[in-house]
């Protein structure tokens, strides 16, 4: 089954240094996050420690604002690092000095003007689950990060389809649990009624 490209939020900075270099953590692991969802509502999310293990951050890029059609920014294994650590992801990338738009981005960064990137990813089966009781989707396994981007809106999350469908099924599935379980009482207390009458 072909999985759903999903997309988060971070935080990011420049290096501290004059080298066009950015640096921050795109993954934070068991960090709360809001997610919002299209036509409204919301759910938390928690990606959790071990969920990079074995993810496959090769071919990863540093776009912006997931503009795929842009040259990249950086490439995983040549201009960026990409590094699991024991809190996450850790991103560093060197932008190109003769680039007219990576000295833009990075300027902005450094200015302030952009402070937030996102990263696109997929979870596989199993990678994931929902709880409706307390509206939380724990993700444990990550199988792709696809790119990093820098991003002008960063505190606007949008969830991917695939999420939506799950807490949507988790949602439905609770609401006819809940309405099974009111006609079973209503069904005992009709029978009670039928009894305490006859008596």
């Amino acid at each position: 089954m072909q999985k759903t490209k999903e997309y988060r939020y971070a935080d990011l900075k420049t290096s501290g240094v004059s080298d066009m270099t950015l640096v921050g953590h795109p993954v934070v692991y068991d960090t709360p996050t809001t997610v919002n969802l299209e036509g409204g509502g919301s759910y938390t999310e928690i990606i959790h420690a071990g969920a990079l293990d074995d993810c496959d951050l090769s071919d990863s890029t540093l776009i912006y604002n997931h503009d795929e059609t842009r040259v990249p920014l950086a490439r995983a294994g040549r201009t960026m690092t990409l590094q699991v650590t024991e809190h996450g992801l850790y991103m560093r990338a060197e932008l190109a000095g003769d680039s007219a738009q990576a000295r833009e981005v990075y300027s902005a960064v450094r200015r302030g003007d952009l402070s937030g990137m996102s990263f696109a990813f997929v979870v596989p089966d199993g990678g994931s689950r929902y709880d409706s009781e307390t509206n939380v989707r724990h993700i444990t396994k990550i199988a792709k990060v696809y790119e990093v981007s820098i991003c002008p809106h960063p505190a606007y999350p949008t969830a991917s389809v695939e999420a939506r469908s799950a807490i949507t099924t988790a949602r439905d599935e609770a609401r006819a649990q809940a309405r099974t379980r009111a006609a079973r009482l209503q069904a005992q207390l009709r029978a009670q009624r039928i009894i305490n009458h006859r008596v």
